[in-house]
């Protein structure tokens, strides 16, 4: 086994921490303070071409290993700049890599120039009010007509809509009780956002997340056969193709919450000082602060060894992405909360930061899969234990 990284993943590293240290702490809570998007920085990731790290070098991307991005997205989250990282997961995988794995030349050659420039921004339509997890179960409805499809329905919590040049949505064109399997009859469209039959409003929220989330509605939307994504019927299982992949960067975005909550508390708890010395230099604060960090970097063992197995297709990728994401986003609430121990009324402020990783890290948790779905596909699947949910 090697462990350590190769010179070409430190010269990765190297070449995004020198982008990074242009963004200072203020930088970052400007972003919070006032909700916005880091387009700056994006601008700086773009030109190096960094959107692109796992896309076939035919069509702009870098054609690097799912490891090598893992890499990259690491030295990010150390740089400070752990909320850049989403947008890796939203175009790169939803819209990079489904296009790879499932688009036509002449949509590969259309789209995937533009997501690995970092000119095009995707988002994902698939979650609905009344399926939530249960994707087999959503009823956003796509009718043929002619040349065309129509569709008809519902989303919600879909992030990055209004920011978003192209959105990949997911809908049912055979309807539930009509199919065989509980997943056949669902079909991926890519859509343009701003097209006649969309609507969509923010959804506001109580605690700070990376973009903003929108409620979704669909009426009549026209989408020319073209734009079909895939094969009609077969999206769904086209979608489990990328979600090992998903589960992998997404965890790198909690992991990276939770690395900047724990590397703020860690400077805080050597500069306060009560009764004379460091809070540091006390167990109650040093330990848990000693185990948040054990339990991180145990956890980027586990992205790292994930996103190997991916690129060489060894053992149970689907396996392993789960238990990665599972670990990481778990490891990184446990330090954002040892982080607003550690900085007590502190961790509220903005001028730290901890509070809005806080809230993403725990967000994590829940979505884009929750704890418990992780569970019960290893209890499943990896235990061989029975099925413990119903339709």
């Amino acid at each position: 086994m090697e462990f350590g990284l190769s010179k070409e993943h430190e010269m990765m590293q190297s070449a995004v921490r020198d982008i990074t240290a242009e963004y200072d702490k203020a930088y970052w809570q400007d972003v919070h303070e006032k909700r916005r998007p880091p387009e700056e920085i994006f601008e700086d990731l773009a030109e190096g071409g960094w959107f692109g790290a796992p896309l076939p070098e035919e069509y702009g991307g870098q054609g690097l290993d799912l490891l090598d991005t893992v890499v990259i997205l690491e030295a990010l989250c150390e740089g400070h700049a752990w909320e850049t990282t989403f947008r890796f997961t939203m175009s790169t995988v939803f819209g990079g890599i489904s296009l790879v794995e499932n688009g036509t030349e002449a949509q590969k050659e259309t789209y995937i120039p533009g997501i690995a420039h970092g000119e095009d921004v995707w988002a994902l339509g698939m979650t609905e009010p009344d399926a939530g997890l249960n994707s087999s179960r959503i009823s956003t409805f796509a009718e043929k007509d002619g040349d065309e499809y129509v569709i008809d329905g519902r989303k919600q919590w879909i992030s990055g809509m209004e920011f978003a040049d192209h959105l990949l949505l997911v809908a049912r064109t055979t309807p539930f009780d009509e199919v065989d399997r509980k997943f056949d009859g669902i079909t991926m469209f890519i859509v343009d956002p701003e097209a006649d039959g969309i609507e969509y409003s923010e959804i506001p929220l109580d605690i700070y997340y990376t973009e903003p989330t929108y409620d979704l509605f669909i009426e009549d939307l026209r989408v020319d056969e073209d734009q079909v994504l895939g094969e009609v019927g077969n999206g769904m299982y086209q979608i489990f193709g990328m979600l090992n992949v998903e589960r992998i960067t997404a965890a790198l975005s909690g992991w990276g919450a939770g690395k900047e909550a724990l590397d703020t508390a860690v400077q805080y708890a050597k500069d306060r000082e009560v009764w004379s010395e460091p809070i540091g230099a006390h167990q109650a604060i040093q330990h848990p602060l000693a185990e948040a960090h054990a339990k991180l970097e145990s956890s980027r063992t586990d992205l790292r060894k994930a996103a190997w197995q991916y690129d060489n297709q060894v053992g149970d990728v689907g396996e392993v992405s789960n238990i990665a994401n599972y670990l990481a986003c778990k490891a990184a609430w446990e330090a954002c909360e040892a982080a607003m121990s550690t900085l007590g009324g502190m961790s509220a402020s903005s001028e730290m930061g901890v509070s809005a990783a806080w809230g993403v890290a725990r967000h994590q948790r829940t979505g884009p899969v929750s704890e418990e779905m992780i569970l019960n596909h290893i209890g499943q699947h990896s235990l061989g234990l029975p099925r413990s949910y119903n339709e």
